[in-house]
Parts: C-alpha cells; structure tokens; sequence
C-alpha cells in the first residue's frame, strides 16, 4: 500500500466515524420530536365562533348615509333607546322603548340632532348625535335612534357593534327553530348558549363570573330581569327575576 493511500485511509476512518454520530444524534432526534406531544392542543372553532359579523367601518356622515335605503338588524339588544320621527325632528319628549336584539330596521334616513341632557341614550351626547331614522315590518311609522356622536370636529360612530348588516337567521341558519322562536319572543329558554341568550334578551348583563358558558348570567331586557345558568355553553336553569336592576337577587 502506497504512503498516500495509507494516509488517505487514517484521514477516512474519523470522518466516518464522525458521519455515523451525527446521523444517529439526527436519528434520535427525530425520533424523540415524534413522541414529544405538544403541551397545549389548539381548541376547534365552534359553528358560532365561525361565523364573522361583517363589518363596514363606519367612520363619518357620509358612509353611515351609504345604510340609506338598505335592512340592518340590531346586535346590540336593549341598548339603544329609540323615539318617534315626526316632521323631520326626533321626538324626545315620547321614548319608544329599548330596540331588541336581531330587531330588523330598514334605514330611510342618517341625521344629526341635539339630544336634550335628560336623555339618558348609552351614545355620548357630544356637541350633537347621529341618528338612523328607520322604519319597522309591519309599522310605517318612523323612528330615530343614535348611532354617532360628533364633538367639535371629531366623529364617532358605533355601527358596527349595534348593527348586523346581514339577517342574523341567515348566518345563524344552523340555530334549531325552538331558539328562533324564543329570540322572537325575546325571552331565554333551557338549552340555549350565551351568544343566542344575549340575542334574545339583550347585551346588558351582569356575571361573577369570567368563564363563559360555565356561569350565572343576569340579564337587563327592558323593565324585565332574567337570571340564566349556564354548563357546557347550555342555559340549565332560566328564571325572572322580580324588581331590582340586573344582577340582584
């Protein structure tokens, strides 16, 4: 054997060696990633979780007046104070009520009006307010309601949260039918979970508790109180409360 080949063979032997250990730590380690489980698993989305509101982000006079002409259906149930509209001013003086949740209104009008300080509306006052003049199925009188507040030169408008833009039954066409009908009615039943709950009675609620779908909920619907518990996202118990604000007993 020459002198270069027996050189060539005392250099191949370590670099093989060295081969061989960094293809079996490689090995192991691949062997070891597949039998590590990751700590947490990612929960699956549920049916409610996979719908998305859409939103039109809303930010002055003139894309709140592109909802003229066109249906939107309130998200935000027993927020919003609403009052006759009669020869183009809004009514204070005589309070329709609260507007329920998944209500459909058809929008006629975008105005801006100064609210008197004894309106207690959930909307700032500012220096005026914006209001959605509208109609509902089955009455043609007009109502207003606010949806903006304006100080100075400043805007803020809360569309996007009080409004669904598209049917609610639509996007929510898996509900069964006994949930529709409950929401109509505007009062919570067993089996429901929190999100048809609030849209039958209102988002204006009061817990001890952050888990959701594992708690007592008191609702505010109007002048009627509701206590609802919840497991597993299921109301167990419904009950009416009598008298008091939401949240007592």
């Amino acid at each position: 054997m020459k002198t270069w080949q027996k050189l060539a063979l005392v250099l191949l032997i370590p670099i093989a060696i060295l081969a061989i250990g960094i293809l079996w730590i490689q090995h192991k380690r691949n062997t070891e990633a597949v039998k590590v489980q990751p700590r947490y698993q990612e929960r699956a989305l549920t049916q409610d979780e996979m719908v998305q509101p859409r939103q039109l982000f809303i930010d002055d006079m003139k894309s709140a007046r592109e909802l003229i002409g066109k249906p939107v259906w309130i998200q935000a149930g027993y927020e919003l104070e609403y009052f006759p509209y009669k020869a183009h001013r809004v009514d204070f003086a005589h309070n329709a009520g609260l507007l329920p949740g998944a209500q459909r209104m058809d929008i006629k009008d975008i105005i801006t009006e100064k609210a008197p300080a004894s309106d207690q509306s959930r909307i700032p006052h500012g220096d005026k307010q914006a209001f959605a003049v509208f109609t509902m199925p089955g009455d043609d009188k007009e109502y207003a309601t606010a949806i903006g507040t304006m100080q100075g030169s400043d805007s803020t408008y809360y569309c996007d949260k009080i409004f669904y833009y598209d049917d609610p039954r639509t996007m929510y066409n898996f509900w069964p039918a006994n949930v529709w009908q409950a929401i109509d009615q505007h009062k919570p039943v067993e089996g429901m979970n929190e999100l048809q709950t609030a849209m039958a009675v209102g988002v204006i609620q009061q817990s001890d508790s952050s888990d959701v779908g594992n708690r007592t909920v008191y609702y505010q619907a109007g002048p009627t109180k509701w206590s609802v518990t919840f497991e597993h996202d299921k109301a167990t118990h419904v009950e009416q409360v009598p008298g008091g604000a939401a949240g007592q007993k």
